[in-house]
């Protein structure tokens, strides 16, 4: 491989002779990348480390959960955000702020047998499962071709963790992913619109959202009080299709596409699931109404299991 001394001499006699061709811009371009190496990685340090202090004031000023708190087990994505540590500081900060106790699974170094994951669950209120990358196409009959991030490890850990959770009677709540994963494990199948552009888009505004119609008799619009969202934040390319047994859609986008899933398991919460990344924004009171939601059931499971 090329120094970028050998680039910078060779980009200033193609700078001297003139010439234009397409080697010779080549040779150019990396001149100016090798000289301006320094200033751009200190720029992305910065950057990165400026995101990591913006992250960190999420949880500055939320109290710790007592220690009696429920505890509520959290797996988490495996995406940059999550090894810059955002993820992790997201989450937690929805969960304290509603007065539960998260504790993160690490899915690399967790054994995804029933019996290991029964002995996660058994000091657990309450299963978070979160978002990040794509469900194994193979898992609901698809082929994998456009899936995206996809961990094998992660899928067999996560089903089993809602396998058993279901069995114990926890409360479960699904964001993106999550909801996604609910679905497929009760049989259901997802799609994706990665290949129709307009409508990708919209499921990636970040800053500006999009609107959900929630269902009158829905759950989730007892714990919103309304049946319209007028701003979610989502980032995916697949969404619920088929609804698995006993899943209801609950929520749509004003495209149609859903957003909002409930599975009955026989208590108030049950398993929910929202396309939707409601940890993201700490001001946004109407999201934290979830998390409150999610915090009552995991104290009422405490309370029935004594």
């Amino acid at each position: 491989m090329r120094s970028c001394g050998e680039f910078t001499e060779r980009g200033r006699a193609a700078g001297r002779l003139g010439s234009t061709s397409a080697d010779q811009l080549f040779m150019l371009q990396r001149r100016w990348f090798c000289k301006k190496r320094w200033l751009i990685a200190t720029l992305l340090i910065a950057f990165l480390i400026s995101a990591a202090i913006i992250a960190s004031l999420a949880v500055v000023g939320i109290a710790a959960p007592p220690a009696d708190a429920p505890r509520v087990l959290v797996s988490v994505d495996t995406t940059l955000w999550q090894r810059l540590g955002f993820s992790r500081l997201t989450y937690a900060r929805a969960l304290r702020a509603a007065g539960l106790h998260p504790v993160v699974i690490d899915f690399d170094s967790t054994d995804s047998s029933v019996a290991s994951v029964t002995r996660l669950l058994d000091g657990a209120d309450g299963l978070l499962l979160s978002g990040g990358g794509d469900i194994d196409p193979q898992r609901f009959g698809a082929e994998a071709k456009t899936a995206l991030d996809v961990s094998k490890k992660r899928d067999a850990l996560e089903f089993a963790l809602v396998e058993v959770a279901e069995q114990k009677g926890l409360p479960v709540l699904g964001i993106c992913r999550g909801a996604q994963l609910i679905n497929v494990h009760a049989g259901g199948t997802l799609g994706e619109f990665r290949a129709d552009k307009p409508r990708y888009k919209q499921h990636r505004r970040i800053s500006s959202g999009h609107a959900v119609k929630l269902e009158d008799d829905s759950r989730m619009a007892q714990i919103y009080g309304t049946t319209e969202l007028a701003s979610v934040v989502t980032f995916h390319g697949q969404y619920v299709n088929k609804p698995g047994n006993n899943v209801r859609i609950v929520g749509y986008a004003i495209d149609g596409t859903p957003e909002a899933i409930e599975v009955d398991t026989g208590s108030a919460f049950g398993m929910l699931g929202v396309q939707w990344h409601a940890e993201v924004v700490p001001w946004d009171r109407q999201q934290a109404k979830l998390f409150r939601a999610f915090a009552a059931a995991a104290k009422n499971y405490r309370n029935d299991a004594k």
